[in-house]
């Protein structure tokens, strides 16, 4: 039987339209269009369409949430975060630091130390320091007057990009805990050649993946405005707290209730998927495996070739391949997985800094015998259909923080895998890259993978997760694996068999 969202999706698709009213059905089609097999799927469907067409209401009217005013808290995302980023074990045994670094030609340091302090001031997160701990976090902005910016001078290095690099990695290694009274850091490098380099770090707590971006584009703008050249305007982004006031206010109301129970609903209905050796793939904390490969240009130009034949973008040709090979390997044509993703969704958020990046539940049909066309075509209506819901859950289960009653703290999570990928660095510094000469000809298909050495998590996480990082000239691959769970026998045999689907869809 196929999804609901696939059901709706169908209707749609031939301009058939279902609809609530006072919480009952209806529906507006063309004259002829509803079928007598669609009215009878409709109405065994009715109970479960009801309930998917509510959720999707209050989806659609969280995505478009007003900014409040009102006294600084906390956002939802930040209380979730502060649960399993803070405490002695912060930082072990990783640090959840947001590294964002990116050099600019001709650049005077001093220039682009105001560039940076401009972009603090403009962005509230970032100045964010915690003045109370406890259960629920009180927070407070600090003067960006105060913000300390280091100077690096590395114009007289040998070797300027070695030298740039080590302080790159100490600036991204240091663990900032959240107990510091500033969670941004900043260092700006005088580099050969009268190049500089802004080099900053913030604790996960303030910042995401996309805020790196962001700040690096702004830079690259106040230094474009005072060399005179045109900067392409952006729309007003709508304060960090602003718009967590906002969400929050919904969460707690009706709407919220009815998506937080509908979600409560869909991850009862999930089914369990076990690794080849029967282990159940539930999230844990535990003995981590961290496998590293590098996908070379040609393959991320075979997966853009595939994509526009078929009316699909990248993203989702890896994410088919990687559902393909779970669905191989665990023998299951149904399963949820995690994709992570992002709440700037509207133009008045896309230049909003903090913690931004969501998850969103999806679930995964492969019924066998379809092709690998047909396979992203019904991702995508599952998918859209989960970005309709969407709830701002980061990784874990619907937020405690609102509703404290909602599971207990302890509740298990069986989605099996999460999938993240990332577009990595600002329009500039893509297309940069992407009229370089290709550095990864020489690489070898299927490539050299690196098995990194075990590492102790304390953090619950997923059994299996896949982070890719689409850099434009090559793609930066992360396998990460629960040894709890997933034992070496059957970890070698996701490899093998995601490396076979590889093939099979993008072959050499």
């Amino acid at each position: 039987m196929i999804s609901v969202a696939q059901l709706v999706a169908g209707l749609e698709s031939r301009s058939i339209i279902l609809s609530l009213a006072d919480g009952q059905l209806r529906y507006r089609s063309p004259r002829d269009a509803l079928t007598a097999a669609d009215r009878a799927a409709i109405g065994e469907r009715r109970d479960a369409l009801i309930d998917f067409l509510a959720a999707r209401e209050a989806g659609r009217a969280l995505r478009m949430v007003e900014p409040q005013d009102g006294p600084l808290s906390t956002a939802v995302g930040q209380d979730m975060y502060y649960r399993f980023g803070s405490g002695p074990l912060q930082g072990k045994p990783i640090s959840l630091n947001i590294g964002m670094a990116g050099s600019f030609r001709n650049a005077r340091a001093a220039d682009i130390a105001d560039a940076i302090r401009a972009a603090v001031a403009r962005h509230d997160s970032l100045r964010t320091r915690i003045v109370r701990h406890g259960e629920v976090p009180e927070l407070a902005l600090n003067p960006v007057e105060e913000l300390q910016i280091g100077f690096e001078d590395l114009s007289g290095a040998a070797d300027g990009t070695a030298a740039g690099q080590a302080v790159v990695a100490q600036m991204f290694g240091d663990h900032i805990p959240v107990e510091s009274p500033w969670l941004f850091r900043a260092k700006v490098v005088a580099l050969p050649g009268g190049d500089a380099a802004a080099v900053m770090a913030a604790n996960h707590f303030i910042s995401d993946a996309g805020t790196r971006n962001i700040l690096l584009q702004e830079i690259q703008d106040a230094l474009d405005r005072k060399a005179g050249r045109e900067v392409k305007p952006h729309p007003p982004a709508i304060p960090y707290y602003a718009f967590s006031r906002g969400e929050r206010r919904f969460l707690e109301g009706a709407q919220g209730a009815r998506l937080i129970d509908y979600w409560r609903r869909w991850y009862g209905r999930q089914p369990v998927m076990h690794a080849p050796s029967g282990a159940v793939m539930e999230w844990g904390a535990g003995t981590r495996i961290v496998n590293n490969f590098t996908i070379p240009r040609r393959m991320l130009e075979k997966a853009g070739i595939l994509a526009a034949a078929h009316g699909a973008t990248p993203f989702l040709v890896f994410l088919g391949i990687f559902c393909l090979a779970m669905a191989r390997w665990s023998k299951m044509e149904r399963f949820p997985v995690r994709i992570l993703g992002d709440k700037r969704s509207r133009l008045d958020l896309a230049g909003t800094g903090g913690l931004m990046f969501c998850a969103d539940p999806v679930e995964i049909p492969v019924p066998p015998g379809q092709d690998f066309a047909q396979l992203m075509r019904a991702i995508l209506v599952e998918y859209e259909a989960s970005l309709a819901l969407r709830l701002p859950t980061l990784h874990y289960f619907a937020p405690h923080v609102v509703r404290p009653d909602i599971e207990p703290a302890a509740y298990p999570n069986r989605i099996p895998a999460v999938f993240n990928y990332y577009s990595g660095g600002t329009s500039r510094e893509r297309a940069e890259r992407e009229g370089a000469p290709d550095g990864t000809a020489g690489l070898a298909w299927p490539p050299e993978v690196t098995r990194l050495s075990p590492q102790s998590w304390t953090r619950r996480s997923a059994p299996l997760f896949l982070h890719l990082m689409d850099l434009g000239n090559e793609m930066t691959a992360s396998l990460h694996f629960l040894a709890d769970v997933v034992n070496e026998t059957d970890e070698k045999a996701f490899i093998a068999t995601l490396f076979q689907v590889f093939d099979e869809v993008l072959p050499v």
